[in-house]
């Protein structure tokens, strides 16, 4: 019986051994990692999300026929009532503004008494 177990503290230390190596292998390696990275600099982000747009691009757009979103050209009301859409809320925006730039401010010390 002693030797089984003397045998079992041996393959935990071994366990223990292996593990410490393995994450010193682990550290040694993401500090490389690292540096050679510049610490996922922007640049480095960007890069890796501009590489996967163009391989989803590659992958699933290319195949495919374009198709015309109007199957004729818009007429003349039609492209007024997009430019109005647009600028509706642009020219309320800008009113109201103006509106509140020449409104007297109230005093927060006088509105209290």
């Amino acid at each position: 019986m002693n030797k089984c177990s003397d045998s079992i503290v041996l393959a935990e230390q071994q366990v223990a051994e292996a593990r410490t190596a393995a994450f010193a292998e682990y550290q040694a390696t993401r500090a490389k990692l690292c540096c050679h990275m510049g610490s996922r600099s922007p640049v480095f982000i960007g890069g890796v999300l501009l590489g996967a747009i163009a391989l989803g691009y590659l992958a699933l757009g290319r195949g495919k026929p374009k198709r015309l979103v109007y199957q004729g050209s818009p007429g003349a009301w039609t492209r007024v009532g997009k430019t109005v859409q647009v600028l509706l809320p642009l020219l309320m925006a800008l009113n109201s503004a103006t509106k509140a730039a020449h409104r007297p401010r109230a005093n927060i010390s006088e509105a209290a008494i």
